[in-house]
This record gives structure tokens, C-alpha cells and sequence, in this order.
């Protein structure tokens, strides 16, 4: 199984962040169940790329390595809330119905590990406060 390798630590932030969405990697060590058909692994596979691509995008607009770091955290907002709201609604399947649907299930852990790949280049502080932001309950 091919596995990434991290761009160096020297590099700025936006110059890591691109050797990362660049890495033709990037979706080809997904682990699927075997309960999901190819063409539902091909559409996760594509729903990741899509997510790449929007970052590649932003960032190639990006030059600044403050406002990169700023951009990142953001699109890992955006990803993570994605990935919350995924796992709140499996938990709820699961316990009302013993049963999940495979499909966002799968889905779901692969954006786990899409999360995985960019948060070393999103900034630890930034990281420590978005999870204490999603993670707790709006007003409850």
C-alpha cells in the first residue's frame, strides 16, 4: 500500500499545504468495508478529491504564508463540521435502527484520515480551538 509522505518541515505553510493536495496519494490508500459497491468507493474517492481541489484552488490564490495558515484553518472547519455532523447522524442509526449506512459510514472515515493529512499543516493553537468549537454542544 503506497503511503505519504510529509513535505518537509522547513517548507512555509503554504508551500507544505500544497505538496499535500498535490500528493497523488492523496486517495489511493483508502481502506473501504467490503460492504459498499465500486462505484460508492469511486464516489467517496471523488467527494475527497473535490475537497482537495477546493483547497489547491484557494490556495493558489494565496501568498502569504499568515493568510494561508488562516485559509487552512477555515477549509478544515468546514471538513470537520462535515465529518461531526456524518458521525452524529451513524450514532443515531446505529442506536435507532442497529443498523448504519455503509455508504456514510465509509465516507466518513475516509474524511477522518483527509482530516489526518492536512492538520499538520493547519496551526496546533487554530486546531486545539476549532475541535473546543465543534465539539461542544450550541447551546446546551
Amino acid at each position: 500500500m503506497p503511503t505519504l509522505e510529509m513535505p518537509a518541515l522547513d517548507m512555509s505553510t503554504l508551500d507544505r499545504a500544497k505538496a499535500i493536495l498535490e500528493s497523488d496519494h492523496l486517495v489511493a490508500d483508502i481502506q473501504f468495508t467490503d460492504t459498499i459497491d465500486e462505484s460508492e468507493k469511486a464516489a467517496i474517492r471523488e467527494f475527497l478529491l473535490d475537497q482537495s481541489r477546493r483547497m489547491k484552488s484557494g490556495l493558489s490564490d494565496i501568498v502569504d504564508d499568515d493568510d494561508a495558515g488562516y485559509f487552512l484553518a477555515v477549509k478544515y472547519v468546514e471538513c470537520k463540521a462535515s465529518w461531526i455532523q456524518m458521525n452524529l447522524q451513524l450514532n443515531y442509526q446505529t442506536v435507532l435502527r442497529g443498523e448504519k449506512d455503509e455508504f456514510l459510514f465509509n465516507k466518513a472515515a475516509a474524511l477522518a484520515g483527509f482530516l489526518g493529512r492536512i492538520e499538520p499543516v493547519v496551526c496546533e493553537g487554530d486546531l486545539d480551538a476549532i475541535n473546543a468549537m465543534l465539539l461542544q454542544k450550541i447551546g446546551g
